[in-house]
């Protein structure tokens, strides 16, 4: 076991210095293309009203579609190659700015382009859920764009999912934890599958990659993970994110898509001189408010004048501060430094492009031995031949490694502060108890006795290949893969002193004799994508676009697992040296995909847009009995407002209404549908009955919208009803005995429905020379329920708390609710403790039923952005985020008050309500107390940018420089009852898709930032 781990551990060292010396070799490849450069050039800048810089402009020549460049962070572009003589036709387009087009004398240098902003943008260019790329007016249903590069250039954003958390609406971001280097579980529209991950697919340039959201070794209790892999992708090196949000955008990509797509769109280099970026941010994280956050605990200690009596005593956060202090000299939670340094070059000639970047990251989390520290690179190259073929490459590197501490019922040091105890601070009436008064030890111990760490490798390359042999035909070609190596390891050395120190330590005796599990997962996603597309003009009016594409996705998964405990002596740690070891898991996963589609659509005055399509799959996880799975797709846009016959009120300036209908699907697992068999003791024994008819979940989906650009581009409105269905879930039942297969057997039969509202509204209040204000507000409300459950139950229960019930939403919270109670002053507890019977009465509780407390998931969510630019060099931001419509369960309270005994109620009951108490004095039993709503608003962005005078940096030789202050989660504003509403477990059985429960995991950190950014 321990040579094949090597072995492993070799592989990706192997691929990580190829893959080095691949990206060294490239950054030879545009020094000599940039020497190749021709005389014909028109350079200058494009700004916009204002006169701010305009970056990422995309300037072209009418007539030469092989000269092309875009703006850059100064404004600055440069055209080369340009043929003829005398003067060119330019066009200009940028999103979020009205198109425009000019003409200018070859050779001029100096040439100004001045954009007007503008609401909306419907000949932005989109590439997610189209055959092939598209202008935004072609497509049918919403996809949402966020220019990625706008909100990293002035936003505090440590990684990916920071960058999309309240940008998209009908997209939830559920964060886990405040640790530096844990992930969020992401949402598109709700949850609608019953059994499976309910996970977004994830593109990078068009590549499929591994989306896993929860990995890394188990640092949070119940079987909890908390790193997820969407943050390997580097937001400096993002141009652009897209967003499908249903089936009815999503046919395209078949079965595995109906949770949603996300395209990360990469940068990519223009045509003109060598552009260097560089990026330099420094901050603190910390746990705000911390030493009043957290409630006083309650215990008791012998009384002074007793040798029998006890006094009742409070510990508060601050008290244990100054205990640990004393000894350790240290705080409980400190501020953690973060430092992170990004460099780019991109340029290049007409037929060579490059964008070229690479960084170094260090950020440390609250606790001492929370700490990441990562290394990415990119290079990404654009060659056009010719004006026929066209060929891009992608590649990207990243490695690092993330130290994680227990949290989340796992133990740790928030563990220990939140269920700390007098007694356990006081020895006799003096304090002397080693615990320092935190539960099981004080933060130190346990950073002593664990080393808990994830190493990632991570290499995801791509190749399109694009040829146009004639004016009516195109086809393109998309080659990619995503290889992940991933080495997981949570270390326990052997530490006899520790052990017979800390009891908590000791394992199963003291002296401990330490421990170790290893992990490696090894994942490869391959792409094979090709595209036809047949463009014919009927007549004047009419046009047809004809598109055929197959692609096969492969995914080919290793996991391998060892375990090893009692070392003969400290300081050795390793498989080998282990008294007792073990191989807990080897095993191989793959599943691969092939399917097709054949899309049709017809175009009338480019206005008007007509699609229909078709997609079949076929795919490994499908039971032996199962046929290819078909998906439709019906979509319309109308440009309504360039229509001539139809007269529009003056104060609209553009008007576009559009309507899809699709579907898409979500597969089993690898082996759900196959009967497998396992070894043990040499012998086969039945682990899964399989199910020969298990087919895909199927999701069907309408969604009907408008956008609309009013007073003269001011104020942008985009507004989406959807309503669908999914059929065929998967669920559970047991497997028939006389299979002989123990446990459960999984089938088609759910159903579920959803509907829902998404809003945005973008408004340019003022717009004048020295000041301009602009705000945006977007939103979504959802409402989903179980139709059907199969044909003979109506309830499917997940955990003691969590149900499926047909006729509520999937996965909310059920438990006996408690209605009323009495107070007995004599015995001081709570007595004709009676629960709700489900009818509007009430029954003694051990015969009452589960009721409906809430939704687990959010069902409401929405952002607010204001804007403000004072005197052309200075912007201020500002972000808010809201999510509601849901409920948590507070783990915390029932830790403290329901088992531990550390509550006021626990010492006083008299001073609380009775139904309070009952739940309290009853230990695990009631916990509808603790389910409670958990909507909140969070101040998560300010940020003020300032930028330089254009005098002063031409001065420095340098085209622009900026300074960046910013915060993030500066404030909380929300009346669950908890620590904060948006701690929960990742994963395991407390987390994932449905339920959230709060339980000693770390609050979200604060976070000040210092930026510097440098162009030349």
């Amino acid at each position: 076991m321990l040579e094949s781990l090597l072995k492993f551990r070799a592989r990706s060292r192997t691929a990580a210095a190829a893959t080095w010396s691949m990206l060294a070799l490239s950054l030879l490849v545009p020094t000599a293309a940039i020497q190749s450069q021709a005389a014909g050039i028109i350079a200058g800048t494009v700004v916009n009203e204002r006169g701010s810089p305009v970056s990422d402009a995309q300037i072209g020549v009418t007539g030469q579609e092989s000269v092309g460049s875009s703006s850059d962070a100064s404004g600055r572009f440069r055209l080369v190659n340009i043929s003829g003589t005398g003067q060119v036709e330019l066009t200009v387009r940028r999103i979020g700015y009205q198109p425009r087009t000019l003409t200018a004398a070859i050779g001029a240098t100096d040439v100004r382009i001045v954009l007007v902003e503008r609401a909306f943008e419907l000949s932005g260019v989109v590439t997610t859920g189209t055959a092939g790329v598209a202008e935004k007016r072609a497509i049918g249903n919403a996809v949402t764009t966020v220019s990625a590069s706008e909100i990293v250039a002035t936003q505090p954003i440590n990684n990916f999912q920071d960058l999309l958390t309240g940008r998209a609406a009908g997209v939830s971001v559920v964060a886990s934890s405040g640790q530096v280097g844990s992930g969020s579980r992401i949402r598109v529209r709700g949850a609608s599958s019953l059994s499976l991950n309910n996970n977004p697919l994830i593109f990078v340039d068009g590549v499929r990659v591994d989306n896993t959201q929860a990995s890394g070794p188990t640092t949070q209790g119940f079987g909890s993970q908390s790193i997820s892999r969407w943050n390997d992708f580097n937001p400096d090196d993002i141009e652009s994110l897209e967003i499908i949000k249903g089936p009815a955008a999503a046919t395209l990509y078949g079965t595995e898509a109906a949770a949603g797509v996300i395209q990360i769109i990469t940068k990519r280099g223009a045509a003109g001189k060598p552009v260097w970026n560089a990026t330099y941010r420094m901050g603190a994280n910390w746990v705000p408010d911390w030493r009043d956050r957290f409630e006083d605990n309650w215990g008791t200690i012998p009384s002074a004048a007793s040798a029998t009596a006890r006094d009742t005593v409070q510990l508060s956060t601050r008290q244990l501060n100054d205990s640990l202090n004393s000894n350790f000299n240290r705080d409980i939670f400190e501020a953690g430094m973060l430092s992170d340094l990004q460099l780019s070059v991109s340029g290049g000639t007409p037929t060579l492009r490059y964008y070229m970047g690479g960084g170094y990251e260090e950020n440390q989390g609250a606790e001492v031995v929370n700490r990441l520290h990562r290394t990415n690179l990119r290079v990404n190259l654009s060659a056009t031949p010719n004006a026929k073929f066209d060929v891009q490459t992608s590649m990207a590197y990243t490695t690092g490694r993330t130290y994680l501490p227990y949290e989340a019922g796992g133990g740790g040091a928030v563990w220990g502060t939140l269920f700390s105890s007098p007694g356990f601070l006081y020895s006799g009436r003096n304090a002397g108890n080693p615990q320092l008064g935190f539960r099981s030890g004080p933060p130190d111990v346990y950073y002593e006795a664990y080393n808990n760490f994830q190493d990632a490798d991570r290499f995801t390359g791509s190749i399109t290949l694009t040829n146009r042999p004639a004016s009516w035909f195109n086809h393109r070609l998309i080659l990619g893969v995503d290889r992940l190596a991933e080495d997981n390891q949570a270390l326990t050395p052997r530490n006899d002193p520790l052990a017979a120190r800390y009891s908590a330590f000791s394992g199963s005796g003291a002296p401990t004799n330490g421990s170790m599990a290893v992990s490696t997962r090894d994942v490869t996603v391959s792409t094979f994508d090709y595209l036809a597309n047949l463009d014919l003009a009927l007549n004047e009016s009419w046009r047809s676009v004809s598109s055929a594409g197959g692609q096969f996705f492969g995914r080919k998964s290793l996991f391998r697992a060892a375990s090893a405990n009692d070392f003969p002596a400290a300081g050795l740690l390793s498989l080998a040296a282990a008294a007792v070891r073990n191989v807990d898991g080897d095993e191989v996963f793959e599943n691969n995909t092939v399917g097709g589609f054949l899309q049709q659509q017809l175009i009338w005055n480019n206005r008007l847009f007509v699609t229909a399509a078709v997609r079949a799959d076929d795919n490994s996880a499908f039971g032996t009995n199962f046929d290819v799975v078909t998906y439709p797709k019906l979509s319309a846009s109308y440009v309504i407002s360039e229509e001539p016959s139809i007269s529009l009120p003056s104060f609209i300036s553009q008007l576009r209404l559009r309507a899809a209908y699709g579907g898409s699907g979500q597969q089993p697992g690898a082996f759900d549908a196959t009967r497998t068999y396992g070894a043990q003791g040499g012998f086969l024994t039945p682990v899964n009955a399989g199910n020969p008819d298990l087919g895909p979940e199927r999701s069907f989906e309408t969604e009907v919208g408008f956008e609309a650009a009013l007073l003269e581009d001011r104020i942008g409105l985009d507004f989406t009803y959807f309503n669908g269905v999914t059929k065929d879930a998967i669920l559970a039942r047991l497997a028939p005995p006389s299979a002989g297969f123990p446990g459960e057997q999984l089938f088609n039969a759910g159903e579920v429905g959803r509907s829902g509202l998404e809003g945005l509204v973008r408004w340019q209040a003022l717009n004048s020379e020295n000041l301009a204000l602009d705000f945006s507000l977007s939103g979504s409300l959802l409402q989903y329920e179980i139709n059907s459950l199969g044909p003979t139950t109506d309830v499917v229960s997940l955990s003691a708390q969590i149900q499926h019930v047909v006729g509520y939403a999937p996965g909310a919270w059920w438990d006996r609710r408690l209605v009323s109670a009495d107070f007995d002053p004599v015995s001081r507890r709570a007595t004709n403790i009676l629960c709700d019977d489900g009818n509007g009465g009430s029954v003694a509780c051990a015969q009452a039923p589960r009721v409906f407390i809430g939704n687990s998931v959010p069902t409401r969510e929405g952002s607010l952005s204001a804007g403000a630019t004072i005197f052309k060099n200075l912007r201020v931001n500002a972000f808010f985020d809201y999510r509601g419509g849901y409920s948590k369960l507070d783990g915390n309270r029932r830790v403290r008050c329901n088992l531990f005994a550390l509550c006021e109620i626990n010492y006083h009951p008299e001073r609380f309500d009775p139904l309070l108490v009952a739940e309290a004095q009853n230990g695990t039993q009631f916990t509808t107390e603790l389910i409670q709503d958990a909507s909140f608003v969070r101040f998560r962005e300010l940020s003020a940018t300032y930028s330089l005078p254009e005098s002063f940096t031409r001065s420095i030789g340098v085209g622009r420089a900026s300074i960046t202050v910013a915060g993030r989660n500066l404030g909380l504003f929300t009346n669950f009852p908890g620590i904060e509403p948006e701690a929960s477990f990742n994963g395991g059985s407390r987390g994932g898709a449905f339920g959230q429960w709060e339980q000693n995991v770390l609050p979200q950190l604060r976070q000040f930032v210092t930026t510097f950014n440098l162009s030349f």
